[in-house]
């Protein structure tokens, strides 16, 4: 995975030396001491590999959220989360836009009917709501806020399928209204230009979680409530499962440098980084919005970004993918995107963004996200299709993969 970047210099407030590529991403400079604090890791060099209960490879939002699930089913489970970079947050969770949506990567009047896909929709905007609540609570390092969202149709075809959406987010439960381009430029203070908007699909339940303050908040969570171990530099290079004669049955799970351990059960959620095969772009630009200005993105298939507003800045990330590992073409996505963000916020004309990036994932047009079932006598699950908007269902399925081995583990 490459970042490319306009680096700017970290705050000289931060309390540790801040890793280059985490200069190149603004969420970054948004973290108080204590979140980047619980970002830290001590080094696998430093850990005794004791056998242990449940090996989690992965320390992403799905890894973190696995481990935690498994100790509120089971506190006496020993769990292990192995993560191959030096900290918390330099995978895809830290190098994203900064924007969690509920659902996943897909419109609704996309999938399946019978698929359970449309389960994430209900469940991470409930999962979206509890994190509201513990962001209001005293001493929480998560951050987030409600500011509903707008996704806006610049054609009649897209219209149409904004009007196909609602319906069908309507009849899921979930609350969805359609609106003229007036109530948009209303809601949004007259600062987007809504001239080309055709309609717009106005999610009242949406909102931005700062990425980073979620893995710190589930890694505290983790540690302090349950003492599970969390180590990093500790890169998996494979596992295997031992059905030996006449003993339990373990994985046998590598690491870099030749050390091995030892799980009863396993988890696998590395995240979209792995076998990536796009690159996802994107910019932020500096401009103070208020705190409740809605996330914002244009429906039209294939050429969308999605816009969050905040901390002073807007981030926006999407367009059309590049090749996973190319930088030639580089400059002119940037530039799309750049285009784009201006002709939507007028009063970004003439200016330049003052951070880019980009982020190399797995991604196809039917990215769902599933938890896989990799081995049975010997516990072990996978975590996939986490790219794009793969982090709040990364979750669900986290809790899914801890019922599911508590239950084997307890035969």
């Amino acid at each position: 995975m490459q970042s490319s970047t306009n680096a700017n210099t970290a705050s000289p407030s931060r309390p540790v030396k801040v890793h280059a590529l985490q200069q190149l991403i603004p969420w970054w400079q948004d973290i108080d001491p204590a979140v980047y604090a619980e970002l830290q890791l001590p080094s696998l060099r430093e850990t005794a590999l004791s056998p242990v209960d449940v090996a989690v490879i992965g320390g992403g939002v799905a890894g973190l959220s696995a481990a935690l699930a498994l100790n509120e089913r089971d506190a006496t489970l020993r769990v292990l989360v192995l993560e191959q970079a030096e900290m918390l947050g330099c995978g895809a969770t830290g190098r994203n836009a900064g924007i969690f949506t509920p659902g996943i990567n897909m419109a609704m009047s996309e999938i399946d009917p019978a698929s359970p896909a449309l389960d994430f929709y209900p469940a991470t905007t409930a999962l979206f709501h509890d994190f509201i609540d513990e962001g209001q609570k005293d001493g929480t390092l998560l951050s987030v806020r409600k500011t509903g969202a707008l996704n806006m149709a610049t054609s009649k075809r897209a219209a149409y399928k904004l009007e196909r959406e609602t319906q069908l987010r309507v009849e899921s439960g979930l609350r969805a209204e359609l609106w003229t381009p007036a109530q948009v430029n209303e809601a949004t203070r007259g600062r987007l230009d809504t001239k080309p908007v055709v309609s717009a699909m106005w999610l009242p339940d949406e909102g931005r979680i700062q990425p980073l303050t979620l893995l710190a908040y589930l890694a505290r969570r983790a540690r302090k409530d349950y003492n599970v171990q969390i180590v990093g530099q500790a890169r998996v290079t494979g596992y295997e499962a031992v059905k030996g004669q006449g003993r339990a049955a373990y994985w046998q799970v590598t690491l870099a440098g030749g050390l091995a351990m030892q799980a009863r059960a396993l988890v696998n959620c590395v995240g979209p980084t792995v076998a990536a095969n796009a690159r996802i772009y994107a910019l932020a630009f500096k401009a103070d919005f208020p705190a409740d200005f809605p996330l914002f993105w244009d429906a039209s298939p294939y050429t969308y970004a999605d816009y969050r507003p905040g901390n002073g800045r807007l981030g926006v990330s999407g367009g059309r993918y590049g090749k996973a590992g190319m930088t030639k073409n580089d400059n002119a996505y940037y530039q799309r995107l750049a285009d784009a963000t201006r002709r939507w916020v007028p009063e970004l004309r003439g200016t330049g963004p003052t951070h880019r990036w980009a982020v190399d994932l797995y991604v196809t047009a039917d990215l769902i996200p599933a938890m896989r079932v990799v081995e049975e006598v010997v516990p072990g699950v996978a975590i996939e299709g986490l790219g794009a908007h793969g982090v709040l269902p990364g979750i669900v399925l986290a809790r899914q993969a801890a019922d599911y081995l508590v239950g084997q583990l307890s035969k």
